[in-house]
């Protein structure tokens, strides 16, 4: 195999979708769009709960009662310490309150520890190891330790907004490849070049390699702009740059290229078969419809909950790529293309 003749041809096709508005328009205005517009609806959740926070202010608290062991409802205590309480329809100021319980109560300027507290109102309060039983409001408080809450928002939605940018290298491919061969057919280009010395693993490979550089060009800079969007909007609250993680590098370097292949790989082959662009993108657009099945895996958490796992996901994706390719080069027949062409 001749990588020079595969070089050659990947460098013409590039010539040739830089000279395709269609195909430009693509490559630029969606990305962008994802790259931008994604990350506002991803991180609005979590600029949201850092805004519950407030700065840390020491509580002065003159505790003059303690209560313990004890089911209070109904009742506004002030300067109690609680402890081991199943408090409901309560209203506590100035209070200390641990191993808890609460529903449905008001909680203002109090410490409270190792308590879980739903559908009440915490306002002005120190918390530590507060445990959400849903349907509260904070407001004005301060998480000692930090708050578990919002860092474990924060890496579900970074990690799925990482995999919904994936969308890139596998929508790109079905655009350029879908246009590889039948732009070469019908711009007459196509008969010289398969009349040229050239293999089909090079014509095939130089095919692949001209899309994929294009696609992962524009998928890596949406990456960088979708990193440089959230850190510009989460470090004002965060007080640091989130991204790029770990996770996400493991992102762009393994499953993003992988992805690409296996969307790439597909549509070339489809393109070789069929005369008209619309149809190898509508066919292209439907063979590459299984790829998208590891969206199913990223709303389950299995993608998302740490690097382990999409990294062996993204060796299945390669593992994939290899068994393509090869069915690839066993079906494809440039002397088939000649004959079916009209």
């Amino acid at each position: 195999m001749n990588l020079d003749r595969a070089m050659v041809v990947s460098k013409k096709d590039i010539a040739e979708f830089r000279k395709n508005r269609y195909i430009m328009m693509t490559l630029l205005i969606m990305p962008l769009m994802i790259s931008v517009l994604l990350p506002f609806v991803y991180v609005l959740p979590i600029t949201e709960l850092s805004t519950q926070n407030a700065e840390h202010v020491d509580l002065e608290l003159n505790i003059t009662a303690w209560y313990s062991d004890v089911a209070i409802s109904n009742m506004t205590l002030a300067d109690a310490g609680l402890e081991r309480v199943n408090l409901t329809n309560c209203v506590l100021s100035s209070c200390i309150v641990r191993n808890s319980t609460g529903t449905k109560s008001v909680f203002t300027s109090s410490e409270i520890s190792d308590t879980t507290l739903g559908d009440s109102l915490i306002y002005g309060s120190s918390l530590w190891n507060l445990h959400d039983g849903g349907g509260n409001t904070i407001r004005d408080s301060w998480f000692v330790g930090g708050n578990k809450q919002l860092e474990d928002l924060k890496n579900i939605m970074f990690n799925v907004l990482l995999i919904l940018l994936i969308m890139i290298p596998v929508t790109i491919p079905t655009v350029t490849a879908s246009y590889s061969f039948v732009g070469e057919k019908m711009n007459k280009s196509l008969e010289p070049l398969l009349a040229t010395p050239i293999t089909d693993v090079e014509l095939l490979i130089g095919k692949s390699m001209s899309i994929f550089l294009i696609s992962m060009a524009a998928t890596w800079t949406s990456f960088a702009i979708a990193a440089g969007v959230v850190d510009a909007l989460t470090e004002p609250v965060l007080g640091y740059y989130p991204l790029p993680n770990a996770y996400w590098i493991v992102g762009m370097l393994l499953l993003a290229p992988g992805m690409c292949m296996m969307s790439i790989l597909a549509n070339v082959l489809i393109s070789s078969k069929v005369n008209d662009v619309r149809v190898s993108q509508q066919i292209g657009g439907v063979l590459v419809m299984p790829v998208l099945l590891f969206f199913i895996f990223s709303l389950t958490g299995l993608l998302s909950s740490g690097i382990v796992p999409i990294i062996l996901f993204s060796l299945g994706v390669f593992a994939a790529d290899g068994g393509i390719l090869w069915l690839s080069l066993r079906v494809f027949r440039r002397e088939e293309i000649l004959v079916s062409w009209k």
